[in-house]
């Protein structure tokens, strides 16, 4: 990955904090992606801060520390519902955004596999689920052909198909899950 910075840009970066440069030696070596999500933040405050043209030292927000995700991989948390089925959430990866985390992985309830994240804020606030059956399948068409039969199939989605258990499942991610990912 290649970033393109302003000469001006290049003498704040270097007149500024070793601990931003073994950052950066860091992504160098191993890549943007195996980067601890707080010097991902702090990477992120910093370009901000230099495309503000500020002057003087820069000094980092404090972000909260998100976990060791590769000690989490395949990890499960389960939870028996009101209905008495078994709902499974496996964590698989996760991705930081400007500022929402999104955690991926594999949801086993009632006899199916869903696939989708979690998403929450960067104080680990649930904003959204989203997955979607394995099951789902799609169709496609030749739109060059005038007799075609468009038969979409919708995709299946698990927090159409929980109904009011959806609140149940929204509360084992709030107060289950997002704690020991975060």
């Amino acid at each position: 990955m290649k970033i393109i910075i302003t000469e001006s840009q290049y003498r704040f970066l270097v007149e500024n904090s070793q601990e931003i440069d073994n950052i950066l030696d860091k992504m160098n070596e191993f890549g943007y992606e195996n980067l601890e999500n707080d010097e991902k933040m702090m990477l992120k405050d910093y370009s901000e801060w230099l495309n503000q043209g500020k002057k003087g030292d820069f000094t980092p927000k404090k972000h909260q520390k998100m976990g060791d995700f590769d000690e989490k991989m395949g990890k499960k948390w389960k939870k028996q519902l009101m209905d008495g089925s078994d709902f499974t959430f496996t964590f698989d990866y996760f991705d930081v955004l400007d500022n929402e985390y999104l955690f991926y992985g594999l949801v086993n309830w009632d006899g199916e596999d869903w696939y989708g994240l979690i998403a929450t804020d960067n104080k680990g606030n649930l904003t959204e689920i989203d997955f979607i059956s394995e099951q789902t399948t799609f169709s496609t068409y030749n739109l060059d052909d005038n007799d075609r039969n468009i038969n979409q199939q919708k995709e299946k989605r698990l927090q159409e198909s929980l109904g009011k258990l959806i609140h149940q499942v929204k509360f084992f991610f709030e107060e289950e899950v997002i704690p020991e990912l975060m």
